[in-house]
């Protein structure tokens, strides 16, 4: 089984796919689970918002609301009325889509487009 990990407790350095048959022990640390082997101690990524907004957003994932992280590279609707962005060409109501968040939207309305734009040429 591989085991994405880092090497550090707050998950913010450069995340390693790790093959657990290299685990020589697991062991709670001050509350974080720690995976022991021979090249040091690695520490299970924690599912966060948060933290896979940190590892991501070189990819193309941005915090759209609170409440997600949108592949940029997979938008092609935004709908600056009811703040919501779609994920295929002929959005309709039961279609894919993620909240824009309402006080965001004239900030992020610029960075959404271009995006959209980008997505369109591809």
């Amino acid at each position: 089984m591989i085991q994405p990990v880092t090497s550090d407790r707050h998950n913010s350095g450069e995340v390693i796919m790790m093959d657990m048959s290299d685990v020589l022990y697991i062991q709670i640390e001050d509350g974080a689970v720690v995976f022991y082997c021979k090249e040091g101690r690695f520490y299970p990524l924690v599912p966060s918002l948060s933290m896979y907004h940190k590892h991501l957003e070189s990819t193309g994932f941005h915090r759209l609301d609170r409440t997600n992280l949108v592949n940029m590279n997979r938008v092609k609707v935004f709908d600056e009325v009811r703040g919501v962005v779609y994920f295929e060409d002929d959005a309709k109501p039961s279609s894919m889509k993620a909240t824009v968040a309402f006080m965001n939207i004239s900030k992020l309305k610029k960075l959404i487009h271009s995006w959209i734009a980008r997505n369109s040429q591809s």
